[in-house]
């Protein structure tokens, strides 16, 4: 799912950054975290929050809390 999501910027290696999921389904990555968007979010789901490795894959650093009814 990282690997298919849009990003705006150019990671850095061990760098946090945070998915999250749209009111229309697709998938963004940020540099700000859900604590830090206030009221103004621009997201309907948080995702997990990862950090890029050396060899260019991801860590899942923390997950974002699951909804019961999309689980299968």
């Amino acid at each position: 799912r990282i690997y298919r999501t849009s990003i705006s910027f150019e990671p850095l290696i061990n760098h946090h950054y945070f998915l999250y999921e749209k009111e229309d389904g697709t998938d963004f990555m940020s540099m700000v975290s859900p604590e830090e968007w206030g009221r103004k979010k621009r997201f309907a789901k948080f995702i997990a929050e990862v950090k890029l490795l050396a060899d260019h894959t991801w860590d899942i650093i923390r997950k974002g809390p699951t909804d019961a009814s999309t689980e299968s």
